[in-house]
């Protein structure tokens, strides 16, 4: 699995790079800057967006998509632009794929109320399945990553923000994940580090801050 975590610098780096982890990048405000054969995704933005309670900022995201294409290669994963916990959430991603270049492998971001019969005649257009959504909507994941994997996608496992999740995310045959449960502190690192690797959070979460 294809571990990803927040835009992180400096002393991280290394640390993901000895693992084989990558990150997930917006780049607002920032260049994108990978280490050689990193395994990163580039994400549209609209869940930061969704947080600070503003629509989506399509200019922004298109100028930079133009930077990515011009300097950064190619991610092994792109979000469609999405509308969080929207229920106009696949037509508007579906505008948007018609004019993404196919040059990108652009996963399409899985939302609330969104179903599979809803998704079936659409996967030809995406490389990928997201799965975004609420902590209840993240309870179908098994179903979703089968359904990808049946149509010959790639599932990725959107914010996996708690041990639990990323654990859950492990155990639904996710091809990849992202999490910034990681990023804090070095026990938290560490912690992330040993449920990524041996699993079973809830048995070890004592003394992690």
């Amino acid at each position: 699995m294809k571990i990803l975590v927040g835009e992180c610098t400096g002393k991280m780096v290394p640390e993901l790079q000895r693992l084989g982890w990558g990150r997930m990048w917006m780049a607002v405000g920032r260049n994108i800057y990978t280490y050689p054969g990193e395994p990163w995704g580039f994400d549209n933005g609209a869940y930061r967006n969704y947080l600070k309670g503003v629509p989506f900022d399509g200019e922004a995201f298109r100028k930079r998509l133009a930077k990515v294409l011009v300097h950064n290669g190619k991610p092994f994963m792109a979000v469609v632009p999405d509308r969080v916990a929207h229920p106009d959430s696949l037509a508007f991603s579906l505008r948007w794929r018609a004019e993404l270049p196919d040059s990108l492998p652009w996963y399409l971001a899985l939302q609330d109320g969104m179903t599979r019969s809803d998704v079936r005649g659409v996967v030809s257009r995406f490389s990928g399945l997201f799965l975004g959504g609420s902590t209840k909507f993240k309870s179908l994941a098994k179903t979703w990553c089968a359904f990808a994997h049946d149509h010959g996608l790639q599932f990725h496992y959107g914010r996996a923000g708690t041990p639990a999740k990323v654990e859950h995310a492990m155990e639904v045959g996710s091809d990849s994940m992202d999490s910034a449960f990681p990023m804090w502190t070095k026990a938290r690192f560490r912690f992330f580090e040993d449920v990524v690797t041996n699993g079973h959070p809830q048995q070890r979460l004592a003394g992690v801050a």
